[in-house]
């Protein structure tokens, strides 16, 4: 049995040792080989192996979940532009955390969050450890008033969305959400051609998204950590967010699902949004076999005159008129590296985006989960709803303080 290098699944599959090469060979040619190299590494975790060399710096940056994302992409591009800047790592998982402290070396292996939390030169806190706790986590770590970035998704449940949002308006922190796609060069760039045009428009936009195969009792599948709504939609609802907020949000989007098979209603299934605004909007999530180099993205848009092709994050093409430009990215930019480093960044999204996208990824969650096949989202109704929530927690402030 060999495993699929993948920035966010370990994935056992029947492969050759030529398979496994060949990928090696082929994820050099999307990532580069420093990447690719760290990915078989974070795969791998031999004990023997130690840091390439890295500046040492007066250590102020911990981590909370120490699995292959944390190991191949927040510590990665960390050390890239911080180097060596790290304080404590913990993980529920003790072998976990010790092969990610030795390798980037790490001051302190935390024997709880507690500990970690509590350490006096914590300044920039990463989570990165399963779902559903990255609420109460950031929650803590905000209390403390750290700098935290969480990894997607940023709550799991309505109560979960207004104690955070509380926590945040009471904190002197900052929170930073690791939804990507929005800081990648793609995005970035036709960001620039769509808030040119003056003309308030409508949107056309067309995932097309080829995902891992994941088995039923994989953790991602488990409503209580969001199923794979969560775990993989939620980037592509993320970003339509992201791409309305250009113009201005609709006052509604009407949902309609179709589901290959109901008995699995999270994987192979269409999403569609329409809109007061004439906007259209489908979503594609299938994984009817495993892609050998990862997820793949195709991604259509159009704005009023724009026509814009997204390849993978490897290429993007925009039509505008006469006019036609493309650019290439190497390695291929999924906006991971940006988003990882905006506690470093000035010019982040607005949280209000965040908020926005959580919300619309809960309503459509719990769709799925209850087999519905269309309802209407009403911003104003969520947004009234989220303040009540946000009112609640601000009177039991110390709701989720035992979930961590």
């Amino acid at each position: 049995m060999g495993t699929i290098l993948s920035g966010g699944f370990i994935m056992n599959t029947p492969q050759s040792r030529s398979e496994q090469i060949a990928k090696l060979f082929r994820f050099a040619a999307t990532y580069g080989w420093a990447r690719a190299i760290n990915k078989a590494v974070a795969r791998t975790r031999p004990r023997w192996l130690r840091t390439p060399f890295a500046i040492r710096r007066t250590p102020f940056i911990s981590i909370i979940g120490c699995g292959q994302f944390a190991f191949s992409s927040v510590c990665f591009f960390l050390r890239k532009h911080k180097g060596n800047a790290f304080l404590s790592a913990f993980d529920i998982d003790n072998q976990q955390a010790e092969s990610l402290g030795r390798y980037y070396g790490f001051r302190n292996v935390a024997c709880s969050p507690t500990e970690l939390l509590d350490d006096p030169a914590l300044r920039v806190l990463y989570i990165t450890s399963n779902h559903a706790s990255h609420t109460p986590y950031a929650i803590e770590a905000l209390r403390r008033n750290k700098v935290v970035y969480s990894e997607k998704p940023i709550a799991v449940t309505r109560q979960q969305l207004g104690q955070l949002s509380a926590a945040v308006w009471q904190s002197s922190g900052q929170l930073f959400a690791g939804y990507n796609r929005p800081y990648s060069k793609a995005i970035q760039l036709l960001g620039q051609h769509i808030k040119a045009i003056n003309v308030a428009s409508s949107f056309s936009i067309s995932y097309v998204i080829n995902g891992h195969q994941i088995p039923a009792d994989h953790w991602y599948r488990n409503p209580e950590e969001g199923s794979r709504i969560f775990g993989n939609l939620g980037h592509w609802i993320d970003l339509t967010v992201h791409l309305f907020c250009m113009r201005d949000l609709p006052d509604w989007i009407d949902i309609q699902i179709a589901y290959a098979n109901s008995a699995e209603p999270d994987d192979n299934l269409v999403v569609t949004f329409t809109t007061d605004r004439h906007d259209l909007v489908t979503m594609m999530l299938t994984s009817r076999s495993e892609p050998f180099e990862g997820i793949s993205e195709a991604i259509s848009v159009q704005y009023h005159t724009i026509i814009a092709r997204i390849d993978d994050f490897r290429q993007l093409t925009i039509w505008q008129g006469a006019r036609k430009n493309e650019w290439r990215f190497f390695p291929k930019d999924v906006g991971h590296e940006r988003a990882i480093l905006q506690p470093f960044c000035s010019e982040n999204r607005d949280w209000q985006e965040v908020e926005m996208s959580t919300l619309l990824t809960l309503f459509i969650r719990d769709m799925v989960l209850d087999r519905r096949t269309s309802a209407r989202f009403s911003i104003q109704e969520e947004l009234i709803a989220l303040e009540a929530e946000i009112h609640q927690a601000m009177i039991d402030p110390f709701a989720v303080h035992e979930d961590t």
